[in-house]
């Protein structure tokens, strides 16, 4: 039998031996390039907020041609994607994925949003 304090009794196995240099034997992956990150969250975000303003430009043919309660629908469904579009569009510009096209989706959503315009127009006919 072995004595427990004299030592391992596997002595010679380097496979259990950790590297006296901690940097030893990753040079493998240097030569990889470095990977992207995803970009198809911004872009998603900005066809949403596309989708919102084709969505509202519908809804005010409807209103025109007095089918109200499909405009009125159509409406309420472009006030919802304005915010959906909102939404995505702050998580690409924080996770940067496709910040630009995140920032031109919380752009769209924000300044082109049914509400918005609707108080904005207005505000303008008042002057």
């Amino acid at each position: 039998m072995s004595d427990p304090a004299a030592g391992p009794a596997h002595e010679g196995l380097e496979i259990f031996e950790l590297p006296d240099d901690p940097g030893e034997g990753v040079t493998a992956f240097a030569d990889e390039p470095e990977r992207r990150r995803a970009q198809w969250p911004g872009g998603v975000a900005t066809a949403i907020a596309l989708l919102m303003v084709v969505t509202w430009a519908v809804a005010l043919a409807f209103a025109l041609a007095d089918v109200l309660e499909l405009a009125v629908g159509l409406s309420y469904s472009a006030i919802l994607l304005s915010g959906i579009a909102l939404v995505a569009g702050i998580v690409a510009v924080v996770g940067d994925w496709g910040r630009g096209w995140g920032v031109a989706a919380i752009v769209i959503g924000v300044l082109l949003n049914p509400v918005v315009l609707l108080y904005a127009l207005s505000w303008i006919g008042a002057l």
